[in-house]
């Protein structure tokens, strides 16, 4: 008979412990919450691609690592008497329960927007159960979040109280009225001057389309990093073409280039 899952969790958490100890290794002895940051924000990106890849076998790989960052986290905040790693999980386990009535509770939920609907109000009597003030629904989401997702992620929160438009075609005219605004100053004798505006006006574009993409039930992050990952193969191909033809890529012209492209995207669509 094998070990059990929490057999399993004990001996992660103790191997940590050794990692951490005075004998144990010189590199992750010396580890603390800010240094793992940026280690802890790749190790969820390398997931999320593993995700995207249907690679599971990489995805088992690369959610041990996150759980290994918990653990480390856990670890150290122990070390300096501030919680545990059994701290964490009574709180998640508190949180989970206490935000599902309906599966917890004997209140019900019929669809996923009364999920919601339950969830804040959930959420809403912890925060006064502490004490503390309310934010109002937005101040939760972390500004350190990716733009595009960060973005979509205030738009879903504010859509869940009704401040949202009925259609796309709101959304989509939106879009199209932030398009103008830039239309102008860049048509401006003063269009220098007004740079800080053009910045201004380009971040309520882009806003504006994540929120297309959103009602369109369509992720701004994966399409954009689609397109990202399009370009990228394309413009490979750029190069492939120059290599064949005994180019330097640098003295091709803008007319060439696009040329050699448009036969890409022509062979890629068929």
């Amino acid at each position: 008979m094998g070990k059990s899952t929490g057999k399993r969790f004990e001996e992660l958490v103790k191997i940590v412990g050794k990692l951490r100890s005075p004998k144990g290794c010189p590199w992750d002895r010396v580890q603390t919450h800010e240094t793992l940051k940026p280690y802890m924000v790749e190790e969820v990106y390398e997931a999320i691609e593993a995700i995207d890849l249907k690679d599971y076998k990489r995805l088992r790989e690369e959610l041990g690592d996150i759980l290994l960052h918990v653990i480390m986290h856990a670890t150290m905040a122990n070390e300096k008497k501030r919680f545990s790693i059994n701290d964490i999980i009574d709180s998640i386990s508190t949180k989970m329960i206490g935000r599902h009535p309906h599966v917890f509770g004997s209140k019900k939920a019929k669809s996923i927007a009364q999920v919601w609907q339950k969830w804040e109000e959930a959420k809403q009597q912890e925060i006064k159960a502490k004490g503390e003030k309310h934010k109002g629904i937005l101040e939760s989401i972390p500004q350190s979040l990716p733009a595009l997702y960060r973005a979509d992620k205030i738009q879903k929160r504010a859509a869940r109280v009704g401040f949202d438009w009925d259609s796309v075609a709101g959304a989509w005219e939106k879009v199209h009225e932030e398009e103008e605004e830039i239309r102008k100053i860049l048509k401006s004798r003063k269009r220098k001057a007004e740079s800080g505006k053009l910045k201004e006006e380009i971040g309520d574009l882009i806003f504006a389309i994540v929120n297309v993409a959103r009602k369109l039930e369509i992720d701004a992050e994966d399409a954009l990093q689609a397109s990202t990952s399009k370009f990228m193969r394309r413009f490979r191909k750029i190069e492939h073409y120059a290599k064949r033809k005994k180019m330097d890529i640098k003295h091709m012209t803008l007319k060439e280039m696009d040329e050699v492209w448009d036969k890409i995207k022509k062979r890629e669509r068929r």
